[in-house]
């Protein structure tokens, strides 16, 4: 008992073992993010993502752990009352958070994914650390993991019914040019469109201060949410054809 009560780390310690694994973290998060805007890898390129981000998936709790266990032993009696009480108030998040890494292990849970649960059904927006983000007709409703776990919830895997739209588009205060930026940028994370599809902007020939679009969504019933979300933008849009 008295061997465990003995300090095996110091600060120093500490510092340097987190700069390290921050460093790695660095390294391989910019690795990944390399690897999404190319095809270094080729056919194999998938693949490696798929094993990259499953190892990052694991290694941030495993340096978050790494790093308690090692503050742990710097103070095992002062520290190890520190690290009861924050663990009893951040009881909570922590759940979450741990519900997280399990639930995100699925290849399947990705942006603009259609997602149902016990309460409400619609489109993952945005995975963050303590839960989800899911767009409804309703609105934006956070959902965190442990609910998931608890509650239970489904994904559509197979291929959904979308389609391709042609909008025309009339900004009501910037530039044209302002307006296609504006525009790539919200489209980026909008959860309605067809990620395999890259939006094509363009000002409208026949009247410079129009804008066309030719868009793809998930899902047919998207296209209204899409619309509604737009007008919200300033760019109200009308549909051309499909």
């Amino acid at each position: 008992m008295e061997a465990l009560m003995q300090p095996y780390f110091n600060w120093t310690n500490l510092i340097l073992v987190a700069l390290l694994l921050w460093g790695v973290y660095l390294l391989l998060s910019y690795l990944k993010r390399s690897m999404q805007g190319s095809a270094l890898l080729g056919r194999h390129q998938r693949r490696a993502m798929e094993i990259l981000s499953g190892f990052l998936l694991l290694y941030e709790p495993l340096t978050v752990l790494t790093l308690t266990m090692i503050f742990l032993f710097i103070n095992p009696f002062t520290h190890g009352i520190m690290l009861m009480v924050i663990i009893l108030a951040a009881f909570t998040r922590i759940r979450d958070y741990v519900s997280g890494r399990i639930i995100q292990t699925s290849s399947l849970l990705v942006e603009g994914k259609r997602m149902k649960t016990a309460k409400s059904t619609g489109v993952i927006s945005r995975i963050g650390r303590m839960g989800l983000y899911l767009q409804t007709g309703e609105g934006l409703h956070f959902v965190n993991y442990s609910k998931l776990l608890t509650e239970g919830y489904s994904l559509a895997t197979g291929k959904e019914v979308g389609g391709y739209y042609q909008l025309h588009i009339l900004p009501k205060e910037m530039e044209e040019e302002e307006s296609i930026r504006f525009l790539e940028n919200k489209f980026v994370s909008t959860p309605y469109l067809d990620r395999s599809f890259r939006p094509e902007l363009t000002i409208n020939e026949k009247n410079d201060r129009e804008i066309m679009a030719r868009i793809a969504v998930r899902e047919d019933q998207h296209l209204r949410e899409l619309l509604q979300l737009m007008e919200e933008w300033g760019y109200p849009a009308r549909i051309a054809r499909k």
